[in-house]
C-alpha cells in the first residue's frame, strides 16, 4: 500500500443532483521510498501478489491476477503557487485500488478534504470486502459489484466531509475532486467527481475516459467551445461537482476493458492544465522501455517546466501478459 500527498467517460451510471460553482485550490511531499530490497508475497487462490520496493526513485509495485500482470507507480509534486500540497493519492495493489484527490478551499481545508476522501474511500473498499462495512443506500441497478463498491465509498466520503465542514468556519468551504480505479477481473471500474482525470493509452492512442465536471467542460461537450478554447478559458477551474460541496454531487461510474499493453493514467488537474493530450502522449512515448517511474516523473517534470502552478499528481497502471 502507498499513500501519497499528494471515448468520453461512457458512464454506465450517473448520480446527478444540485450543482454548485466552485473554484478549486488544488492540492504533501513526494512519497517516501521504502527500504531497498523489501519484498512481500501474498498468495490467495488464483491471486498472487508480489510487491517490490527500492528499484526506482519511488516505489513501484507489481502483482499478477490470473494471467494479467499489473505494474503501478505514483508521485505527487507541490505546485509553484502553493505553500503546501493539497493533492493526495493512494495505491494498494493487494486491493487493486488506485485513487487521486485534489483538495480545494484553501491551504488547511484543501488538504483535509482530500485526505478525508482518500481515507474514507480506501477504508470502505477494504472493510466492505470483509463484510465489516455498512453500505449506504444506492440508486442504480445495472452496476457491477466493484462499481457499486466505488459509488458507496464516494457517497460515504462526501457525507464525512460535509459533517466535518459544517461546524468549522475554516473548513466550511472545503471540498475535493476524486478519481479512482478498482480492478475487476479483466476490467477497470472507475469513479469520477470533479476535474481530476483518467486516461487510457492503447495502441499509441490516448483517450480521456472520464468527464470533467466543470463549466468549461460542459460547454465543450455542448459544442460551444473547442478543445483549444476550453484550455485557455478564464473559467476553466469552475467546477460543477465535487465532494464536500453539497449533499448530492454528480458522481460518474464507468467500466472499461483491459488488454495487455494498456496504460492507464490517473492525474490531478495540475497535469492536464499544464500539458495537453498530445504533450502527455509525447512524454509517454519518449520512454522506450515504458518504465513507469520514468514516465511518471517525466510527466510531473514536464508539467513543472510548463508552468507548474498547481499541485501535480499522477498514478500509472500498466497491464501486461
Amino acid at each position: 500500500m502507498e499513500i501519497g500527498c499528494g471515448k468520453p467517460f461512457n458512464a454506465d451510471f450517473t448520480v446527478e443532483l444540485p450543482r454548485e460553482k466552485i473554484l478549486p485550490c488544488n492540492g504533501c511531499a513526494p512519497p517516501a521510498v521504502p527500504p531497498s530490497g523489501v519484498r512481500d508475497t501474498l498468495s490467495l487462490g488464483c491471486l498472487e501478489e508480489q510487491i517490490f520496493f527500492g528499484e526506482p526513485p519511488a516505489s513501484v509495485s507489481r502483482w499478477k491476477r490470473e494471467m494479467m500482470t499489473v505494474t503501478s507507480f505514483g508521485f505527487s509534486e507541490i505546485g509553484k503557487s502553493h505553500a503546501q500540497n493539497e493533492d493526495r493519492y493512494f495505491r494498494d495493489d493487494r486491493q487493486g485500488l488506485f485513487l487521486i484527490a485534489d483538495g480545494m478551499g484553501g491551504h488547511v481545508s484543501g488538504e483535509t478534504a482530500s485526505q478525508l476522501a482518500i481515507d474514507c474511500v480506501s477504508d470502505f473498499v477494504i472493510r466492505s470486502r470483509s463484510g465489516k462495512a455498512e453500505w449506504p443506500a444506492l440508486a442504480g441497478e445495472n452496476l457491477t459489484p466493484e462499481q457499486r463498491r466505488l459509488l458507496a465509498a464516494v457517497t460515504l466520503a462526501n457525507q464525512r466531509i460535509l459533517r466535518l465542514s459544517r461546524p468549522s468556519l475554516v473548513a466550511r468551504r472545503m471540498g475535493t475532486t476524486l478519481v479512482g480505479a478498482l480492478i475487476e477481473g479483466d476490467h477497470l471500474a472507475l469513479v469520477n467527481v470533479g476535474d481530476s482525470r483518467a486516461y487510457r493509452i492503447r495502441s499509441g492512442q490516448l483517450d480521456q475516459i472520464t468527464t470533467d465536471h466543470s463549466i468549461v467542460g460542459q460547454q465543450q461537450r455542448s459544442g460551444l467551445l473547442s478543445k483549444e478554447q476550453a484550455r485557455a478559458h478564464p473559467q476553466r477551474n469552475l467546477l460543477t461537482s465535487a465532494l464536500g460541496i453539497g449533499k448530492s454531487p454528480q458522481v460518474e461510474v464507468g467500466r472499461f476493458d483491459v488488454l495487455p499493453g494498456d496504460l492507464f493514467v490517473l492525474c490531478s488537474d495540475g497535469l492536464h492544465a499544464a500539458l495537453d493530450d498530445e504533450a502527455i502522449l509525447a512524454v509517454i512515448q519518449s520512454v522506450p522501455d515504458r518504465a513507469l517511474y520514468k514516465i511518471g516523473l517525466s510527466l510531473v517534470l514536464k508539467a513543472s517546466l510548463a508552468g507548474g502552478r498547481d499541485d501535480t499528481t499522477v498514478v500509472l497502471l500498466a497491464f501486461s501478459q
